[in-house]
C-alpha cells in the first residue's frame, strides 16, 4: 500500500523480514484462500523511522548499555524506561497518514473493533517467531486508541522477558524486528489452537485440537483448563475427546466498552463440550490444508465467531522429535 503499511494480501511467507513471521504467514494464508479476518501491518521499518524522527536511539543505548542481566528488578525498570521512550514519542507525521488511510480502508476506526498483535522477526536470521514474549491487545475502537497501541506494541519489543529472552540466545537488541498487526477482532464464542503433528507424542499422523471458551488467549497463555481433541488424519476421524471442567475465560470487557478481561465460566458451560464433532473435523480438514501450504506440521490458533471458523496464526511446529514418525 505504501512505504510503511502492507495488508496482508500483499505478503507472503517470504516478507517475514519485513513483516515478521506471523504477518507473512497470514498474508501466504489469505492468499491461500483461507478465512482469515482483514487487516494490515507496519513493517518493520515503521519502528525505525518512528526512532529516527524522534531520535531516541541515543537514548535507548544509553540505557540498554547499563542492563544487569542477573538484576531482574533493575531490568524492569531499564526496559521500562525504553518503552517509555517510544509509547510516549509521536509517530512521524507520514507513517501516521499511512496509518489513518489504512485504518479507513479496513473500516471506520470508530465502528469496528480490531486487535494489535506483534509480529517479529531477527534481522539476517531465519528466526520470525518468539511466542509469548511481546504484547497483544484486544477490543480496541477508535484511532487515538489503536494508534496509542501499535506504539505499546513497539515498546513490548523492549519488555524485559523479550530482551532477557534475546541476551540468552546471543542475539544483539539492534536485530530484534517488530512489525504490529491491526487485525478485525473475532469476537469468538470459542477458540483455541491446532496442532497439525502430535506435539506430545510427535506423531505425525495425529493432530491435536485444545479448545476454550472465549478468547484463545487463555489456552495460548496456559491459564485455563481446556476440552482436549485427537484428530487422526487418514482417514480423517475424531480418535478422542476429553471434556476438562473449564472455570475460566477471557473476553471482552463489557464493563470498560474495549479490551479484554478474565471471567468465571458459567455454570452451564463448565462440563459442557467446547466444540462439536463437526467442527473439529472442520479445524481438522484445514489444518491438513494449511500443513500442505507450508510443507511442514504447523501449530494453528483459531476462532469460531457464530459458527464461522476463522484462522488468526499459523507456525512451524518445532518441538517434534524423528521418534514420532
Amino acid at each position: 500500500m505504501g512505504r510503511f503499511v502492507r495488508f496482508f494480501g500483499e505478503m507472503t511467507r517470504k516478507d517475514f523480514q519485513e513483516a515478521g513471521g506471523k504477518a507473512a504467514n497470514l498474508g501466504e494464508l489469505t492468499r491461500g484462500g483461507f478465512n482469515v479476518p482483514q487487516g494490515f501491518c507496519l513493517t518493520s521499518d515503521a519502528l525505525l523511522h518512528h526512532v529516527n524522527e524522534n531520535r531516541l536511539q541515543e537514548g535507548i543505548d544509553a540505557v540498554a548499555s547499563r542492563f544487569d542481566y542477573e538484576d531482574f528488578g533493575a531490568m524492569e525498570e531499564k526496559t521500562g524506561t525504553i518503552r517509555e521512550m517510544i509509547s510516549g514519542a509521536p509517530i512521524p507525521a507520514d507513517l501516521l497518514d499511512e496509518i489513518r488511510m489504512a485504518l479507513c480502508e479496513l473500516n471506520s476506526p470508530e465502528s469496528t473493533f480490531v486487535a494489535v498483535r506483534s509480529s517479529v522477526a531477527v534481522k539476517g536470521s531465519s528466526i520470525s517467531s518468539f511466542p509469548g514474549m511481546m504484547d497483544t491487545y484486544h477490543y480496541l475502537k477508535g484511532e487515538e486508541e489503536i494508534i496509542e497501541h501499535i506504539k505499546k506494541c513497539w515498546a513490548s519489543l523492549w519488555t524485559s522477558r523479550a530482551t532477557m529472552n534475546r541476551h540468552h540466545k546471543n542475539i544483539d537488541h539492534k536485530l530484534g524486528l517488530i512489525a504490529p498487526i491491526v487485525q478485525k477482532m473475532v469476537d469468538s464464542e470459542v477458540a483455541g489452537v491446532l496442532f497439525t503433528a502430535n506435539p506430545i507424542t510427535s506423531i505425525r499422523k495425529e493432530m491435536v485440537v485444545e479448545a476454550n471458551w472465549g478468547l484463545g488467549e487463555s489456552v495460548v497463555s496456559g491459564k485455563s483448563m481446556n476440552d482436549f481433541y485427537v484428530i487422526e488424519k487418514e482417514p480423517l476421524r475424531l480418535k478422542d475427546s476429553r471434556i476438562s471442567k473449564k472455570t475460566l475465560m477471557i473476553c471482552f470487557d463489557e464493563e470498560r466498552g474495549l479490551g479484554r478481561r478474565e471471567m468465571a465460566v458459567s455454570p452451564d458451560k463448565m462440563d459442557a463440550p467446547t466444540l462439536s464433532e463437526e467442527q473439529a473435523l472442520e479445524l481438522g480438514e484445514t489444518g491438513l490444508k494449511i500443513e500442505s501450504l507450508f510443507g511442514a506440521p504447523q501449530d494453528i490458533e483459531w476462532a469460531y465467531e457464530r459458527g464461522v471458523l476463522y484462522i488468526l496464526q499459523s507456525r512451524n511446529i518445532r518441538t517434534l522429535t524423528e521418534s514420532g514418525q
